[in-house]
């Protein structure tokens, strides 16, 4: 039987979780390759998350309680699948992704390309900021470290990224070579 203090604290969690569904989902993302593989740590997240609730005394540290936790979930799945796994690009690139315009899903594919030859954790304080919007204070409780680090972070991720962008687009324009629009031919 569902005692009471068991569907407030259901009822506490969704409300709580409601808010920043979008966000753990975009931050997940953008750190794993896969949407399956975002799928399994999302959940892994909710479990988790739900399950420490008790622990959680202000609702106002949601965010960054939550967040800490998928944190720690991203990195043990990186850990591990460097330990076990391998990537299978031609069955990445196979997976299909309708949700969004041709070109919309080029430019996300060459950000996420670009974000992922960033270290993991300048990558994770550019996708906490700028992605999901969290603010300095809560990347530097879900980071650890110091708030002057997480500036660090997010501006060397910014400008290596910019750079990584810029290089891409330099490299998709192909380079043509000068001809003379006229030539001047001798009148004989």
């Amino acid at each position: 039987m569902i005692s009471t203090t068991d569907i407030d604290r259901q009822d506490r969690f969704l409300r709580l979780y409601e808010l920043q569904r979008n966000a753990l989902w975009r931050f997940v993302r953008s750190m794993v390759r896969t949407e399956h593989e975002a799928e399994d740590l999302v959940s892994e997240t909710i479990l988790q998350t739900y399950q420490a609730l008790h622990r959680l005394h202000d609702d106002k540290a949601f965010v960054s309680f939550m967040f800490t936790i998928a944190h720690r979930i991203v990195r043990r799945y990186q850990w591990r699948r460097k330990l076990f796994g391998s990537y299978d690009e031609v069955a990445a690139e196979a997976i299909a992704d309708g949700d969004m315009l041709p070109d919309e899903l080029a430019d996300v594919a060459v950000l996420r390309e670009a974000l992922q030859r960033l270290p993991a954790r300048m990558r994770e304080a550019v996708v906490l900021f700028d992605i999901v919007g969290l603010t300095l204070q809560e990347i530097c409780e879900v980071q650890g470290g110091t708030l002057s680090g997480v500036k660090s972070r997010l501006k060397r991720g910014r400008e290596a990224l910019a750079t990584l962008l810029r290089a891409n687009a330099a490299a998709a324009v192909p380079e043509v070579p000068a001809t003379p629009m006229f030539t001047h031919q001798p009148i004989l």
